[in-house]
């Protein structure tokens, strides 16, 4: 059932299909590749457009480092001579002038199972799917020569760089050192009937660039009226493969159109909202949403209660809906699909992928690729690990459609009613964090999800680990946080005092700032993960090897070392939650003289 408000339906109709789709074909006529002229041409726009709806703007400028594919050969050389049609990916070094020729071994999906007990040292390691940045790890690790993807008919671009943003000293190491190249299905089927008769050898060119460049964001701001250091982040890459109309040229035109509804109610908004354009998605691997969350950590951490992600609306053929999402922001975001345009959405564990630089910050997060297209249309069929949360793995029930990252992704792709209809969703997510008085968080499911996955890490550790001092904590923490829950929803319905609203969304504040980073990261606040798939507690989570080693190995000695450490921090982080909790509690039945049963 909708609970969509006369309010909000108003809100909804005041979306414009005229506007958003003159923006998106303005913005489909630049080539955003980051760093370049295209790229800037696309940021004047959409500053200029931002202020003509009466946002405050800011623009910050800092070097970024990028690559983009040139040039790509790839040919069979031995039993026999057959060209194959080939690009090379962002962020991978060139080869020598001449190219690189060794023996290809197949290795399937290529992950890690594929990998362990394969001689691939010197070798090209041919993987279904398009290459991801966990192949490249695997495969540098394992010493092969380099990296071949067998995509489908169409060969999508990509950044296949392991390291989330900008590098340091320390991540520097896991960039790409190895050329990574893809083929066509019809040539990758080829390639495979030969290696089923023996050897095969395989040479490949690879020309990129690889430098630094400076790159433009672009902040709007609409300024709340109860709580303005308060601020939704509503956000999307502006930078692209090509001309980029649906990615990200249609998401960016959706957030356009979302400031000026926006704009029109600014005298609404409890709370601000800032609306942010990232370069260095497409060819930095998230470089500018990182510098943003690096350069403004204290900020975010205070005062974000929300990252709202947009990317590539509007799709020709997009039915299906998804909400990816954390565990205390599920009912949230399939409750706007829902009220919004009427589709019953599935859920899905936010990945690991798409501008998610705030996790260590603790904020809570929502969306990214909304509306999909059918299996049978989409570019991606869950081979490449690129687009599914560690342990998500099932049935693919859609996709991005099959011109997504390649030069056929241009405006006749889009579908107006699409946009128009993708464009309520956002708005009324951003509206709804924005305005409604209590935070649409629930860390019931999370608590609830916490405990299952510990639960299942330490039955997996059989006796080889204690994890019963986390398990212990995390289900105390559960039945806090369900009165928490039971607090805020009461608030939220009977509309108490001003006190108790703000008592609850502290509340729910400090939990996110303890629980994302728990469930999401290893890195921890002040760090990113790499670029690879993110299994839930994954500090926790290398527990499950310790039954494979043997105990008196270096390795498990190390491991457990590690794992004496990590669940240190992870109940750490219990702690505060469990504090944030109690504290919640005492101060919302204070001034609301809500008592426990």
């Amino acid at each position: 059932m909708s609970r969509l408000t006369a309010e909000e339906a108003q809100l909804l109709s005041e979306v414009s299909a005229e506007r958003v789709w003159a923006h998106a074909e303005a913005l489909a006529r630049w080539e955003k590749v980051s760093g370049t002229p295209g790229e800037l041409a696309a940021v004047d726009y959409i500053q200029a457009q931002l202020e003509a709806c009466g946002l405050k703007t800011t623009r910050y400028e800092f070097e970024s480092l990028l690559g983009w594919p040139e040039s790509a050969g790839a040919e069979i050389r031995s039993p026999e001579r057959r060209p194959m049609r080939a690009i090379t990916h962002g962020l991978v070094p060139s080869t020598p002038e001449e190219g690189l020729e060794a023996e290809a071994v197949y290795l399937g999906a290529g992950r890690e199972a594929d990998f362990r007990g394969s001689e691939v040292a010197g070798k090209l390691v041919i993987t279904e799917g398009m290459p991801s940045p966990l192949k490249v790890l695997l495969a540098q690790e394992h010493g092969a020569a380099g990296l071949i993807g067998i995509q489908e008919e169409h060969i999508h671009e990509l950044c296949v760089s392991p390291v989330w943003g900008t590098p340091t000293t320390k991540t520097a190491r896991n960039l790409a050192r190895i050329p990574v190249i893809s083929i066509g299905r019809a040539d990758g089927e080829y390639l495979k009937g030969l290696l089923k008769a023996g050897p095969v050898r395989v040479w490949v060119r690879a020309r990129t660039f690889w430098g630094w460049r400076k790159t433009p964001i672009v902040v709007g701001e609409l300024a709340g009226s109860v709580e303005p250091e308060k601020f939704v982040l509503f956000s999307g890459h502006h930078c692209s493969w090509y001309f980029g109309a649906m990615d990200n040229g249609a998401a960016n035109a959706t957030m356009l159109e979302v400031g000026r509804v926006l704009g029109a109610h600014r005298g609404h908004l409890r709370r601000s909202v800032r609306i942010a354009f990232w370069p260095g998605h497409t060819q930095g691997r998230y470089s500018g949403s990182t510098w943003y969350a690096d350069n403004f950590w204290e900020e975010i951490y205070d005062h974000c209660v929300l990252h709202v992600n947009a990317d590539s609306t509007g799709a020709r053929g997009a039915e299906i809906y998804h909400a990816l999402c954390m565990p205390e922001t599920r009912e949230f975001a399939l409750g706007v699909i829902r009220d919004a345009i009427g589709r019953e959405a599935y859920a899905e564990r936010m990945p690991r992928a798409g501008d998610q630089s705030f996790w260590g910050h603790g904020v809570p997060s929502i969306f990214m690729s909304l509306s999909l297209v059918p299996p049978e249309l989409a570019a991606e069929r869950g081979q490449s690990q690129l687009f599914t949360a560690a342990g998500e793995a099932g049935p693919v029930r859609g996709g991005l459609p099959w011109f997504w990252h390649t030069a056929e992704d241009t405006i006749d792709k889009l579908d107006p009613e699409v946009l128009v209809r993708d464009t309520k969703v956002y708005l009324l997510a951003v509206w709804r964090a924005a305005v409604e008085p209590v935070l649409p968080l629930r860390y019931g499911e999370t608590a609830r999800e916490l405990k299952e996955t510990v639960e299942a890490y330490q039955a997996a550790a059989g006796g080889a680990f204690d994890l019963g001092p986390v398990v212990d904590r995390v289900r105390r923490l559960e039945g806090l946080v369900a009165e928490v829950d039971r607090l805020a929803e009461r608030v939220r319905v009977e509309g108490t005092s001003e006190e108790a609203v703000r008592a609850v969304n502290a509340g729910l504040v400090g939990l996110g700032r303890a629980l994302v980073p728990v469930y999401f990261t290893a890195a921890g606040p002040f760090d990113h993960d790499l670029a690879v798939p993110v299994p839930p507690v994954p500090l926790l989570e290398p527990v499950r090897r310790l039954r494979e080693l043997r105990p008196d190995s270096d390795e498990a000695r190390f491991l457990k070392t590690e794992l004496v450490r990590n669940r240190n921090k992870v109940m750490f982080f219990l702690r505060q939650a469990i504090e944030t909790a109690g504290r919640t509690i005492a101060a919302v039945r204070e001034v609301s003289g809500d008592q426990a049963d």
